[in-house]
This record gives C-alpha cells, sequence and structure tokens, in this order.
C-alpha cells in the first residue's frame, strides 16, 4: 500500500511554486521532487513524534531523531522498496535506540570500543549508498569520522540515558546491512 496524500500536496505546493516562475521541465521535476522527499519525511516526523509523546518519551525521540538525522545522510543505510516498510523500519528504528538507551546497559569500555570501532567503520564505508557515488566521497568519510566519536562521547560525558549511542549502532547496522546487500545483490 502506498501513502500518497503527502505526495498529492507536495504536488500541489509545486504547482503553486512553478506556476509563479518559469522553470524548464527539469528543474520542475526536482522541485517536484524535493518537496514529496519533504513532506514524506515531515510527515513521518510529525507521526513517530506523536506515537513517541504517547509513551512519554518525546525528549528521547527527538535525541535519537537528531543522531539519525545527522548520520543518515554521511552514511546513507537501509531504503526500504516500500513506504510502508519504511515507516515500520523507522518506528523499529527509534523504538530500540530510546527504550535499549534507557536501560543504560552498555559497560563504559564498550561506549569507548564502540567510539574507536565506529569511528573507523564510518571512514571505510561512508557513503553507503544504493548507487556509485564517486565525488564527495572523501568529505563523507571524513564527517563520519568527526560526528561519530563526537556523538558517542556526548553521549558518555553529558546524556544520562544511552540513547544516542544506541541510534549511532542502529544506524551503523543499517548502513552496513545496505552495504552487505548492495554487495551481495547488486553486485556493485
Amino acid at each position: 500500500m502506498e501513502i500518497t496524500f503527502y505526495r498529492k500536496l507536495a504536488n500541489k505546493v509545486a504547482d503553486a511554486v512553478i506556476a509563479n516562475a518559469e522553470y524548464s521541465e527539469a528543474e520542475a521535476r526536482r522541485i517536484r521532487y524535493g518537496l514529496v522527499c519533504i513532506f514524506s519525511d515531515l510527515y513521518k516526523f510529525i507521526l513517530l513524534l506523536i506515537v513517541f509523546t504517547l509513551f512519554s518519551a518525546t525528549l528521547e525521540y527527538l535525541l535519537a531523531f537528531a543522531v539519525i538525522l545527522l548520520l543518515r545522510p554521511i552514511l546513507g543505510g537501509y531504503h526500504a522498496k516500500n513506504e510502508l516498510v519504511c515507516l515500520a523500519v523507522s518506528f523499529i528504528t527509534m523504538a530500540i535506540s530510546i527504550f535499549a538507551g534507557r536501560l543504560d546497559i552498555i559497560p563504559g569500555f564498550v561506549q569507548i570500543l564502540l567510539a574507536i570501532v565506529l569511528t573507523i567503520t564510518g571512514a571505510v564505508i561512508a557513503p553507503v549508498r544504493t548507487r556509485k557515488v564517486e565525488e564527495r566521497t572523501g568529505i563523507y568519510k571524513i564527517l563520519a569520522a568527526i560526528l561519530t566519536p563526537a556523538i558517542l562521547l556526548l553521549d558518555y560525558f553529558y546524556i544520562p540515558a544511552q540513547i544516542l549511542q544506541v541510534s549511532v549502532v542502529t544506524t551503523y547496522l543499517l548502513s552496513v546491512y545496505q552495504l552487505l546487500k548492495n554487495k551481495l545483490f547488486n553486485n556493485i
């Protein structure tokens, strides 16, 4: 089942934007695609915000979301084939990040080890894409190597629960999964 209400809304907004200026067909397509992407992410963000607010986890959701928002564009990661699977994976990722992070079960030495291992992993695998990306690969690797330990150390020293750490780990797991899937099934 495809969710279409935000696509219709994005197309109406795009029609209004395009009608007020002269755009080429390619520019109009990019505007439509960009608005669909923005509205898609916005509706998922709001829906999950409502769900986690009902579970009294608003702050934790915003923390986990911020981590994924920072790392996912750099790392890439899992891309679902349809919107319902995407929504389910997003919910599961957030739920694991929040509820496992609340448990505060990762020992200190493992946290330090994660900071080292995930920083190296990010520098090696970034960016994971469904298509080959040659340009800016170095920038993505540097950003992954800087942001990963910064987020993990922020969580270690300043956040009472381990929500940021679990969010980083789940984001990396989804990125590694996508990388393996690309290598095995697409022979990239």
